[in-house]
């Protein structure tokens, strides 16, 4: 079963005014992230609006990313849904679409005990025993929290559940994690500000929106990281949490203004209740990128 590992991206939606998805620039979202260097794509994610999606929609996303990728990085299509049986159907879907992985989102709205999130995960996980399954933990937005003895006790269950994506900034929890399994349960962290603390204390990758831009950067710490070169490191990072400071807000707009400006997409529309940046907001934007990341290449 493939990993998620490195630098993963949790692609945004490229968008029409009308908020209709774009599905050819898409595809040049994909081949401009492979050229770049991400190690995998992560389709319908937060980044990606997710949210705001139909089924539909969902299901096709994942099979262009799919095709338009071309085996050339794994695609884990994240497939968390509203109900257990909408979460199943693009488990299906994904699997039958050729994604080498699922992102499966801890259930969101309703506080649920840990004995029903372990329900949740561990009949998802077993209805495509064949495929990597990664957790998918944000309870700023799902409401519900996945302890270590929890993600431990579902990881036992399953052997396809091979890790999780964190998307909280708690040092002390992705080391708990990274425990799991002897050391051989993959831990990927969002937030870009905390990635060397979280690289020593043993993740596999990094699933963060800001991954869409500052690829190079991030690849640089990683490489340094594992050099050995902790004083770059510290240099490297402090750059990386400034830069990331400049997307902290309306990132998913500020995303899709820079890769419009590329050229990568053809309009940076998001859709309701998000908002697209202002002329005044997108000047502030590129102006810091100019500032902090000169060798951005996608002007």
């Amino acid at each position: 079963m493939k990993k998620l590992k490195g630098i993963c991206v949790p692609m945004i939606t490229p968008m029409f005014e009308d908020g209709s998805v774009d599905y050819c620039s898409l595809e040049k979202l994909v081949d401009h992230l492979i050229e770049r260097g991400v190690d995998a794509l992560y389709p319908c994610g937060t980044t990606g609006e997710v949210n705001n999606l139909t089924l539909e929609e969902r299901i096709k996303i994942t099979e262009v990313t799919v095709k338009a990728s071309k085996g050339r990085v794994p695609v884990f299509a994240q497939v968390g849904g509203r109900i257990t049986k909408e979460t199943m159907e693009l488990a299906r879907f994904a699997v039958e679409a050729g994604a080498d992985g699922l992102g499966l989102l801890t259930p969101t709205y309703y506080r649920l005990s840990d004995d029903e999130l372990y329900g949740y995960y561990t009949e998802v996980a077993k209805s495509v025993p064949e495929t990597s399954v990664y957790m998918y933990g944000i309870p700023s937005c799902a409401v519900n929290e996945l302890s270590a003895s929890l993600v431990e006790r579902i990881a036992e269950a399953c052997p396809n559940v091979l890790g999780i994506k964190y998307s909280v900034g708690d040092i002390g929890k992705l080391s708990e994690f990274a425990r799991i399994r002897a050391g051989k349960f993959d831990v990927l962290v969002a937030p870009v500000h905390l990635l060397l603390s979280a690289l020593a204390v043993g993740v596999a990758g990094c699933v963060s929106g800001n991954n869409h831009i500052f690829i190079e950067a991030i690849s640089e710490l990683m490489k340094t990281f594992e050099a050995g070169d902790l004083a770059s490191c510290r240099v490297l990072q402090a750059r990386i949490a400034n830069l990331s400071a400049k997307l902290a807000e309306k990132e998913i707009a500020k995303c899709k203004a820079l890769l419009k400006r590329g050229g990568v997409i053809s309009c940076d529309a998001v859709r309701l209740p998000c908002t697209q940046l202002s002329d005044t907001e997108k000047e502030e934007l590129f102006h810091g990128m100019d500032e902090l990341y000169p060798e951005y290449i996608f002007r």
